[in-house]
């Protein structure tokens, strides 16, 4: 999807307090060989901080970084993974309510580690959709701790779990840098990777998240796994380049590119690789520091590259990802002005 008249007018976060990788050896809780398998070095944990409550901390920060007031969003879009609270509530209104939004439209996106990059592919339309509505906020976070879920080891091979939010406010007025386009495409016959052996039901409530065992399951079962990241390889690329050709650049125009943060092994065969462009315009150097961020990695990637002054006005961002269902996505952003709250 092209987008005109669009950009990126504020970026916040919230980043709990981070564990290192080597601390979490001595504790028990990672192995060695593990993470010198990743090259993970920590990431965030936050406690008990409810992810409702650091999504409103992101949000005021992006509205901040803004000059917008919380009246003048006329779109919420919040994503998630993890629960978000009790069950059977939302947290729409909940965001809304503690920035001091007046009203907007809300909508609440539940595509995995992709939903920041749904979400603008969403706001891209609905704002086309109707020229009366300028500006849309987008949030997304996570707290995984949980004995359902193992962070440092159960969420697949060179991953780990860290907790984050992050916020991105959209406006049609200008902004620090314009969104040139955004596209997902769906591999239905690699669903299965996430889900394995496990039922679709479980009225109980017994079910535990074990990634590396569900992908082993659908790899024994169904497609070896050279096979299947081939598969996942090839068609992330091919929604690069599109969002590329809409954007009209080549990948030797890139400034940087943002990935999910996983082992850096995976960053080379998903991404780099297959679109020849070497380790250095990767943004692995910091995501190895805070982990794999769910939704978050995209925004608080860019929130960094934009406030250490890496990228600067005409320079080219690729943010791409992929998450379970299955989802391979990519989005292009040009810088158009230095950031007033850049270092």
């Amino acid at each position: 999807m092209r987008s005109e008249g669009l950009y990126v007018s504020g970026l916040g976060t919230y980043l709990p307090e981070r564990m290192s990788s080597r601390r979490a050896i001595e504790l028990g809780l990672y192995e060695e060989t593990s993470m010198l398998d990743s090259g993970v070095t920590g990431t965030l944990v936050a406690g008990d901080t409810p992810p409702v409550d650091m999504a409103v901390t992101a949000a005021r920060e992006a509205l901040r970084r803004a000059g917008s007031a919380p009246s003048s969003v006329d779109l919420l879009i919040h994503s998630c993974v993890f629960r978000q609270g009790p069950s059977m509530w939302y947290p729409g209104g909940y965001i809304l309510r503690e920035l001091g939004c007046d009203s907007a439209s809300v909508f609440e996106v539940r595509q995995g580690c992709n939903g920041m990059l749904a979400a603008l592919e969403l706001a891209i339309g609905q704002l086309a959709a109707d020229p009366a509505r300028g500006r849309a906020l987008l949030t997304t976070a996570d707290n995984f701790a949980s004995p359902l879920g193992d962070r440092w080891q159960g969420y697949g091979p060179g991953t780990v779990i860290g907790d984050a939010a992050s916020a991105m406010v959209l406006d049609t007025a200008g902004g620090i840098a314009r969104v040139r386009s955004v596209n997902q495409s769906v591999i239905p016959e690699l669903e299965g990777l996430h889900r394995g052996g496990e039922p679709l039901f479980d009225g109980y409530g017994r079910e535990t998240i074990d990634m590396v065992a569900r992908a082993r399951h659908f790899s024994g079962a169904y497609r070896p796994l050279a096979e299947i990241n081939e598969v996942i390889a090839e068609r992330q690329a091919a929604v690069v380049h599109r969002s590329l050709d809409e954007a009209g650049i080549g990948v030797d125009d890139l400034t940087r590119v943002i990935y999910v943060n996983q082992g850096e092994y995976l960053v080379g065969q998903f991404l780099l690789d297959p679109l020849g462009l070497p380790d250095s315009k990767s943004t692995w150097d910091f995501g190895r520091t805070v982990g794999h961020l769910a939704a978050s990695d995209h925004v608080v990637a860019l929130e960094h590259l934009v406030t250490t002054r890496q990228v600067r006005p005409g320079d080219h961002v690729l943010l791409a990802g992929a998450a379970p269902g299955f989802v391979v996505s990519a989005a292009v952003l040009t810088v158009s002005a230095d950031a007033p709250w850049a270092i």
